[in-house]
């Protein structure tokens, strides 16, 4: 029997955990599976059969796609290296600073969060899914690479298996533009960040994405022949990669597109105040960027300009995401 975490909470009534063992994660009143090392606390009280539905066609789209794949990365140092090529992961591992509660929500195969336990020295890192599949390609290179402090978990965002006020760090990239409602789930998800905590969120830009919007076009007339604009198909990358990018920015089942000043007012209503931005909303986005220091965040010009040049300035590989990092004031609410 596992020591008990103070951190979760039964995601139907909120009640405390009591016991965990290697087949099951039992509360006050309910208890659920554990399924190849991962507590299956997916809970879905949504009424509407709609919106339930879109839920679903989520969950069975990441089953039979999990994204991304570890295939190209033999052992835990040739996947760090690689990770490091990522711009943000790499500003991101430094700059966290130790000791922190670390969240990622729709992590998919963890990629980010098994990077997050091989290069920090974290209190505890969280990774949490809507796939059990994606989960259990996270949770087998976790294991295979003895990476510590992690636990993985299959959990609904909008029915959240962690107490309010719980996590230094909340990260969802890419995540909340899948989901029937982007507000109600960011709502959800930042109050998980204690007072004086951060959250980072990443979402389809409604002007960067417009290229995307096009291959989309393209691919649904002409199969991947039509694919001919996306670079990123051409960079090199193994046929698996392949599959899985085109599959998820070609064939999701459900998908938004957002702007810096809708997100501005996410956080104003959650009492977040806005800490920067990538890109950058006024300035250049240096390769020492300080991503938790205070920004200028600019006026509606400013920001409908900085979108703008995301289409001119379109990286293919990031589909026209936008991040936005916001620190939680040190009140609860």
């Amino acid at each position: 029997m596992k020591k008990i975490n103070k951190d979760y909470c039964c995601p139907i009534d909120g009640s405390n955990l009591s016991i965990r063992t290697k087949k099951k994660i039992k509360f006050k009143k309910f208890e659920y599976p554990i399924v190849s090392g991962i507590p299956c606390l997916y809970f879905d009280k949504n009424e509407d059969k709609i919106l339930r539905n879109k839920t679903i066609n989520v969950k069975k789209f990441y089953t039979k796609y999990p994204f991304p794949n570890y295939n190209d990365f033999d052992d835990i140092q040739l996947f760090v290296k690689k990770t490091k090529e990522n711009h943000f992961s790499k500003l991101l591992s430094q700059q966290i600073g130790e000791n922190k509660k670390i969240l990622e929500i729709g992590c998919g195969t963890g990629q980010l969060t098994n990077y997050l336990a091989a290069t920090t020295f974290s209190q505890k890192i969280y990774g949490t899914d809507i796939s059990l599949n994606s989960l259990k390609l996270a949770n087998d290179f976790k294991l295979k690479n003895n990476l510590k402090n992690i636990d993985f978990c299959q959990m609904n965002l909008f029915e959240p298996c962690f107490k309010k006020n719980s996590m230094d760090l909340v990260i969802s990239n890419g995540v909340l533009h899948h989901t029937y409602d982007p507000e109600q789930a960011f709502y959800k998800i930042a109050e998980l960040v204690k007072p004086g905590g951060y959250i980072i969120i990443a979402l389809y830009n409604y002007l960067g994405r417009i290229i995307t919007v096009m291959n989309k076009f393209l691919y649904q007339l002409f199969g991947a022949k039509g694919l001919f604009l996306d670079k990123y198909l051409k960079s090199g990358i193994s046929l698996d990669k392949k599959n899985s990018w085109v599959q998820d920015q070609y064939n999701h089942p459900l998908e938004s597109l957002h702007s810096m000043g809708e997100v501005l007012d996410w956080f104003k209503k959650k009492k977040i105040s806005f800490i920067s931005s990538i890109p950058k909303i006024i300035g250049e986005f240096s390769n020492d960027e300080k991503l938790f220091k205070q920004q200028k965040r600019g006026d509606v010009i400013d920001r409908f300009n900085i979108q703008f040049e995301m289409i001119l300035n379109y990286q293919y590989k990031e589909g026209g995401l936008f991040m936005m990092i916001g620190k939680r004031n040190k009140t609860k609410v």
